[in-house]
């Protein structure tokens, strides 16, 4: 069987599965019933044809033919039929009633010899001999088909929404493509050489008409372009290699590889595999360089944008994550404002948490029970704001609401969800371009959304952790000041003693290069160094001569029971062991357990020093304030026997050059040598 004839049958099969798939998936719409007839007489349209060019004798020929040509006006009427009920047009009454005289009338010239009076035989088949009426014909089926893409055209530039845009975009394409096949059909009746494309077309407008019909978001046309121009240029590509190869094959080796058939035979199977090592890595080439053409100054920032998505994923900060969220898509999709709202940790309101371009006109939040926030959980694909006046889900928000998005100028909202819950909400204005955002953008907009919400809802986690956390610290903090000062009320010769040990101990551990959580943790133990004296009898404490063995042994109990009355604390640093080392010394003659060298703890050494140069300079019941000089005197000379080297060096570092340091902690001026 030729092409001659089996064209005609792909046609046939193919407006059947559409004509079943528009039967199964096809959306309830009003559109759908004239869009089925529409269909159904492309249909027979292959189906005529195929009889026609497989009729033995012209004259029954002849009858098909005019089945053919009543089956392409009849489809004429129904696409126009069809375009008005997809846009819900109301035309013109009067050119409504014109149009379907001049369909009837034709429809009525089809049986007689003044549209087709006979067939006859050309080049490629068998092609009609037209009556002196076929200009009317073709003038009939031309207005309908017409009048159709006038009102898709019309309704393309009223809409704002893009997925009713980008279907009309398919059907009109589709329709440029049958004019193009309808009119090389009878062009070989006029005298004109050619070969009759019409069948084609009409296969090419049905697939495209079917899937405008069946999908909602569907790509746009430039990205089908974009598509189809990659896997062009790799085409062509391919073919350049493989014409290339048979001359150069059928040149070089013209005798070896006689006839023809065997060269290209064998360069077909060269060209499958280059084409198998080549199409995967050089297609993203390909598309890349188009890519280029289309989006010009928005390639880089689309694939920042695209790179982005990957990224997120690594993101903890919430800060870091929101703020390049807003930049990377200001910037790709060419926003003039981004806004991200984020749900208020107390109240769950959604206030402006980031945004990118210029600031908020007035309050930009919404209320976590208000209208948009809840409409919005369940949207899972981008909003146009347009879309709000007549979608029946949005036509309910109310006009405080519908004034925020207008005074910001918003153009796109997306909500961002993470299991099913309202993670976050999206607000994009206008393009710097005045353009609408396409349907490529928005399913760019709403992979980036889907991907960003679980970071989003991560570093939100993360976020509420390090605040509570840091609301556990502060109670922390509060608790050992308190305990502090309740230990400084019964020895007032002492008060502020426990804190400025702390603030020199953590002074001296920064100067060390230790980390800010170690720092912490050692002016935690510094503040309760002294916690145990709560044993000691005040009269002890206060004592202006000199202690007895007796009194001196219950003083140096302090360290023991001050770890006892912590013990049931469980610290995230060493401080109980800190506190209970640090009168020890490195050569073991300290207390109360005699510990020497690297068995007292680092924090423990870093404390101790920090308490003697305190002790040491400032005033005691039993001598006046010695001064910082001789507090530094006596930790160098003792260094390396009682105290830490490294401890003193980094003490006495500290008082050189941190003057600062000394007003902080009330002690005398620096030493000078």
């Amino acid at each position: 069987m030729s092409d001659y004839l089996i064209i005609p049958l792909v046609e046939v099969v193919l407006t059947l599965v559409l004509i079943v798939l528009l039967l199964v998936r096809g959306k309830q719409h009003a559109a759908r019933r004239p869009f089925f007839f529409f269909l159904f007489n492309m249909n027979l349209w292959g189906v005529f044809i195929f009889l026609m060019r497989s009729s033995d004798k012209l004259s029954t020929a002849l009858v098909w033919e005019r089945f053919v040509f009543a089956a392409i006006l009849i489809g004429a009427f129904f696409f126009y039929r069809f375009t008005i009920s997809l846009t819900s047009t109301r035309p013109n009454r009067i050119a409504y009633y014109v149009t379907h005289a001049i369909f009837i009338i034709a429809l009525c010239l089809v049986p007689t010899d003044f549209v087709v009076k006979d067939m006859q035989l050309m080049w490629y088949g068998k092609a009609p001999v037209v009556g002196p009426l076929f200009v009317v014909y073709i003038f009939s089926a031309y207005a309908l088909l017409v009048s159709g893409l006038v009102i898709l055209v019309k309704s393309s530039r009223r809409s704002s929404n893009m997925d009713e845009k980008t279907r009309i975009q398919y059907i009109v394409a589709g329709m440029v493509v049958t004019f193009i096949g309808g009119t090389t059909d009878y062009l070989p009746a006029l005298g004109v050489s050619m070969y009759p494309l019409g069948i084609v077309g009409n296969i090419v407008f049905c697939a495209l008409a079917t899937v405008a019909m069946l999908r909602y978001n569907l790509l746009e046309m430039k990205m089908m372009l974009r598509k189809g121009l990659a896997y062009s240029l790799m085409g062509i590509l391919l073919a350049a290699i493989f014409g290339s190869l048979i001359y150069l094959l059928s040149s070089v080796f013209e005798t070896a590889l006689s006839p023809i058939s065997l060269t290209i035979t064998i360069v077909s199977v060269i060209l499958t595999i280059i084409a198998t090592t080549l199409f995967q890595p050089m297609l993203p080439v390909f598309q890349n360089v188009v890519d280029r053409w289309f989006f010009r100054e928005r390639y880089d920032h689309l694939r920042t944008l695209k790179r982005f998505i990957a990224e997120t994923k690594h993101i903890i900060d919430l800060n870091q994550l929101t703020s390049s969220l807003v930049t990377s898509i200001a910037n790709g999709m060419q926003s003039r404002s981004v806004f991200l709202l984020l749900p208020n940790p107390k109240t769950g309101n959604f206030t402006t948490h980031t945004y990118y371009g210029p600031s908020p006109a007035g309050e930009l939040s919404f209320k976590a029970n208000s209208l948009l926030a809840l409409t919005m959980k369940d949207q899972d694909t981008p909003v146009d704001v347009k879309d709000t006046d007549v979608s029946p889900t949005f036509s309910i928000l109310s006009e405080e609401e519908k004034s925020i998005l207008t005074r910001n100028q918003i153009k796109l909202l997306i909500a961002l969800k993470a299991q099913e819950e309202l993670k976050g909400i999206l607000l994009l204005s206008n393009k710097l371009s005045g353009q609408r955002y396409s349907t490529e953008d928005r399913q760019l907009l709403k992979t980036i959304c889907e991907e960003v919400s679980v970071g989003i809802e991560n570093a939100l986690a993360y976020e509420s952790i390090q605040q509570e956390h840091g609301e556990l610290l502060e109670a922390m903090d509060g608790i050992i000041h308190a305990m502090s000062l309740v230990v400084e009320t019964r020895d007032p010769y002492t008060a502020g003693h426990q804190r400025r040990v702390a603030d020199l101990a953590a002074a001296i551990a920064r100067t060390m290069g230790l980390s800010e959580w170690a720092i912490r943790g050692i002016r935690v133990a510094g503040l309760l160094h002294d916690v145990g004296k709560l044993s000691v009898p005040s009269e002890i404490l206060t004592k202006p001569g000199k202690l007895n063995q007796t009194e001196f042994d219950i003083i140096k109990s302090h360290s023991q029971v001050s770890y006892n009355i912590l013990e049931l604390i469980e610290f995230p640093w060493p401080v109980k062991q800190a506190i209970l080392q640090h009168h020890e010394r490195l050569d073991g003659s300290g207390y109360p357990d005699g510990l020497s060298g690297d068995d007292v703890i680092l924090d423990a050494r870093i404390l101790g020093v920090a308490d003697v140069v305190e002790a040491i300079s400032s005033h005691r019941p039993y001598r006046p304030a010695l001064g910082l000089e001789y507090a530094m005197k006596e930790i160098t000379s003792k260094k390396g026997t009682l105290y830490d080297p490294k401890v003193v060096d980094a003490c006495v570092k500290l008082f050189r050059d941190e003057a600062s340091v000394l007003r902080q902690l009330q002690l005398p001026v620096a030493i000078t040598s």
